[in-house]
């Protein structure tokens, strides 16, 4: 398969299977009046509440930050950038989307403010998970394609049984998320093959203009979803990031043994939840707009410690513990000598 033919007649016409049976099984459903059904059946339930919430995690935003810290230490670099760009794409649509269809939530969630669909945890689970199996799906690999398939099964009915939302809700939140994914597949490669082209003082303005326009935007046209915009500071911390981090940095994973890796993983994921949690604890409060500003400066600084001080470091812990390995080394030469 040649690169300009990124997803084969096969994948195609599995992905296009796919969409079919959501689609028909979403409307079958809500045409015999199970729209409400599961959310109902399951209202109430405890047990069944715990275990779902948990699933539900794994859509989350801590989950899917700790999902790309981990791909991208541990993985590879450009995947992960690519994944995060994948999701934050897929948070700005689905904020944009419930601004303009502003369905409610079901009455099982009359609690919470907001607006159901499409679904956002349905959507982002495609565009993650999904994204992850369409890479392994790349390197031939059998198994965990399936198992990223199930995640984003597990993920959407979960919010369905938690009373969260109801059919339409999470099939809406599925199909926007596979269309959003096989857009995404398709333009990166060519976007990404103009931008290399730029010399990097212009990839930086770029970096910090596209976000603040995209913020700007959301907040001035779409302002009524119950989504906040503030997440696309994360997206001036990751192409800043990115950009120093490869042309200074260069932290490549691979080149790692798999004790490393878990040691770097280990580190990292400490970083990051400290950070994220303690800038979370910040007691503020300043109002819609000012929350929603604060929250960009916070995902901006979680994803800039990401992606470029955390590299850094670990680079820095690589260096010093293999000139203690030399060092070691030729003292033991010594001592036999």
């Amino acid at each position: 398969m040649s690169e300009e033919e990124i997803l084969s007649k096969k994948k195609s016409l599995f992905i296009l299977t796919i969409v079919i049976i959501i689609s028909l099984l979403g409307l079958i459903l809500i045409v015999l009046g199970f729209n409400m059904t599961f959310c109902e059946y399951f209202y109430g339930n405890d047990v069944t509440y715990i275990i779902f919430s948990a699933i539900s995690y794994l859509g989350w935003e801590i989950g899917l930050i700790l999902l790309v810290v981990t791909v991208y230490l541990v993985y590879d670099k450009k995947f992960g950038k690519n994944l995060i760009f994948s999701l934050i794409a897929s948070f700005y649509s689905n904020s944009i989307l419930k601004d303009i269809f502003q369905d409610p939530l079901p009455w099982t969630r009359l609690d919470q403010r907001g607006f159901g669909f499409p679904s956002g945890h349905a959507q982002n689970a495609v565009a993650t998970w999904g994204f992850m199996a369409y890479e392994a799906d790349k390197k031939e690999n059998k198994i965990f394609p399936w198992i990223f398939l199930i995640i984003i099964y597990l993920i959407s009915i979960s919010r369905i049984i938690i009373g969260e939302h109801d059919v339409d809700d999470v099939v809406g939140g599925l199909l926007f998320g596979i269309s959003l994914s096989l857009i995404f597949i398709h333009i990166e490669p060519i976007i990404s093959e103009k931008v290399n082209r730029l010399n990097l003082n212009l990839k930086i303005i770029l970096a910090i203009a596209i976000p603040i326009i995209l913020f700007i935007i959301g907040i001035g046209i779409f302002p009524n979803t119950d989504n906040h915009y503030g997440y696309i500071g994360a997206l001036i911390g990751l192409s800043i990031g990115y950009l120093i981090e490869n042309e200074k940095i260069k932290y490549n994973p691979s080149e790692l043994e798999i004790k490393q890796r878990i040691i770097n993983l280990a580190i990292g994921i400490v970083i990051v939840l400290v950070v994220y949690l303690a800038l979370d604890l910040i007691p503020l409060d300043l109002g819609p707009l000012g929350n929603q500003i604060w929250e960009f400066f916070q995902l901006l600084i979680v994803a800039l410690i990401a992606i470029l001080l955390i590299p850094w470091l670990l680079i820095i812990i690589q260096e010093k513990l293999g000139k203690r390995e030399k060092v070691e080394k030729v003292k033991k030469t010594e001592s036999v000598e």
